[in-house]
């Protein structure tokens, strides 16, 4: 993945797709569970819409989904996600020309009086 092609990932994205690769992002090199996403989201659990969520960001390459075993009753293995080094670096080089790009696009401060 190129930044050409991240951008239009991230322009195609919905704010809470945002808010997910933020929170797996600031996550750093830890795999979280589903339970984990959801806190970092503010939440007790995720729903049905936040788990698509999930899997339309991993279908994008944005994310990474693996399985862990679980003892938790009903499930043999637990969903966890993770964000690539590789994607989290070009997630900061994006956000560097992303923010640069709106500071240019801003009007400075001028001062036009004659005073």
């Amino acid at each position: 993945m190129d930044i050409h092609e991240l951008d239009a990932h991230m322009e195609a994205s919905t704010p809470h797709q945002l808010k997910i690769i933020q929170a797996i992002y600031d996550a750093g090199s830890t795999w979280l569970t589903r339970s984990k996403v959801a806190k970092a989201l503010g939440k007790r659990r995720l729903t049905p819409y936040d788990i698509e969520c999930l899997t339309i960001l991993s279908d994008k390459c944005l994310i990474e989904t693996s399985t862990q075993p679980t003892t938790a009753p009903g499930s043999d293995f637990a969903y966890i996600y993770d964000m690539p080094d590789d994607v989290a670096r070009l997630l900061q080089k994006w956000s560097e020309t992303h923010e640069t790009t709106q500071e240019n696009q801003q009007r400075k401060p001028i001062n036009i009086s004659k005073t």
